[in-house]
């Protein structure tokens, strides 16, 4: 397997480089740090598919929902005619987690066929992952828009997102895609914002349900937890709020029924494993340079994680500080998706948690904040004490 043409990575590189640009203007302001990201991002995705590839970083998924994606074109299925064609939609797809191939069908559409394509999509994702992210760290966690400019730029080159982007042609960055689209319904609920909580909230759990159905169910039920223990004991809210989420969680039963959760209950009991045992294995999975070939694009990835968790732990326990409905939710959102990983093996991998790579990055970036506030603040002290010793000394004199 060899790398591709110049020529047809060219269009997608273009794309890329034309959003970046706009997205990173938008955001930043900066011309030249706006030119600067849109030359790294097409630039990555030229040199590794023009250069680079050969397909040593890929699996046997990527190829399955390449060539069900390439079945798909060529029957000329699409989200319009996907009714009539459900039969042989279930076919290719093995059930119906089957977004991801139609996903690859409208790359190929877009960008021509070939590994490159739903990749140069992936990386198009991360560009409104890094915005839509940014803004609600901005309106929901109380960044400054210095702070946000900064956030966006850090979510465009998180290590493990950038990687996992650029690299193979997994379904792990649309699925991340989506969480920061329920996270920002969540929180519009909470602002009483129903019609764009309604109208961005259901087509993004109804593409769940086609990719990864356990999704709404835990936001479901993160978002019940934080209506009950929230400590605004205002009747009218508590009773709205929580007959949202009953509504919330009597659609994911229809949708799934009790022989899809049975499904799913057995299947954890059969993969169960000891909770401490599993935390450490999710959190610190793979360990940096003892990867696998086929993962050893993740080495560098790996260790930034590693040496980030420290400020992940700070920004942890400074949001367990703060106050407010949404901040509860999202904390508790964390611990039931790392609860569920935790106890459930095949969920352990470094692929899965690529879908929680936005609540680490909140951490991860509230940490360093942190952080770089206290050292300034025992910086400014320090020379206070400095300044009153000679003064003192002065004075002794």
């Amino acid at each position: 397997m060899t790398a591709f043409e110049l020529d047809v990575l060219l269009w997608p590189a273009c794309v890329i480089f034309l959003l970046s640009l706009v997205v990173s203007l938008k955001v930043t302001k900066m011309p030249a740090m706006s030119i600067f990201v849109a030359f790294i991002k097409s630039g990555a995705f030229l040199i590794y598919f023009g250069l680079l590839f050969d397909g040593t970083f890929t699996f046997l998924d990527d190829w399955s929902y390449l060539k069900g994606g390439k079945t798909l074109l060529d029957e000329s299925v699409s989200l319009f005619n996907m009714v009539d064609n459900w039969g042989l939609i279930q076919r290719i797809g093995g059930g119906n987690h089957v977004l991801y191939y139609l996903y690859n069908t409208y790359a190929f559409k877009i960008f021509g066929v070939g590994y490159f394509a739903p990749v140069a999509s992936n990386i198009i994702l991360t560009i409104f992952i890094a915005y839509f992210g940014s803004r609600l760290a901005i309106k929901e966690f109380g960044f400054s828009i210095r702070q946000g400019k900064w956030f966006y730029l850090f979510l465009l080159f998180q290590p493990d997102i950038f990687a996992w982007s650029n690299v193979m042609n997994g379904k792990d960055v649309l699925v991340l895609l989506l969480h920061c689209f329920l996270l920002q319904v969540v929180a519009w609920i909470f602002r009483r914002q129903l019609f764009l909580a309604i109208l961005v909230g259901v087509p993004a759990i109804m593409a769940l349900f086609f990719l990864r159905f356990y999704i709404p169910v835990l936001f479901a039920m993160a978002f019940i937890l934080a209506v009950v223990f929230r400590k605004d004991k205002n009747v009218v809210s508590y009773i709205f709020y929580l007959m949202i989420g009953a509504m919330f969680c009597g659609m994911m039963f229809l949708w799934v029924g009790q022989a899809g959760f049975q499904y799913v209950f057995n299947r954890i009991s059969e993969q169960f494993v000891n909770p401490f045992y599993g935390f450490v294995r999710m959190l610190l999975t793979p360990i940096p340079f003892h990867t696998e070939p086929a993962y050893a694009f993740l080495n560098i990835p790996a260790l930034f994680h590693w040496l980030l968790i420290p400020f992940a732990i700070l920004g942890l326990n400074n949001l367990i500080k703060q106050q407010g409905l949404f901040i509860r939710f999202f904390l508790i959102y964390i611990f039931v998706f790392i609860g569920l990983y935790s106890v459930y093996g095949e969920l352990q991998g470094p692929r899965h948690r690529v879908q929680l790579e936005y609540a680490f990055a909140i951490l991860k970036f509230i940490g360093f904040i942190t952080f770089v506030k206290n050292i300034r603040f025992s910086l400014r002290n320090r020379r206070y004490d400095d300044l009153c010793q000679s003064f003192l000394l002065g004075v002794i004199r």
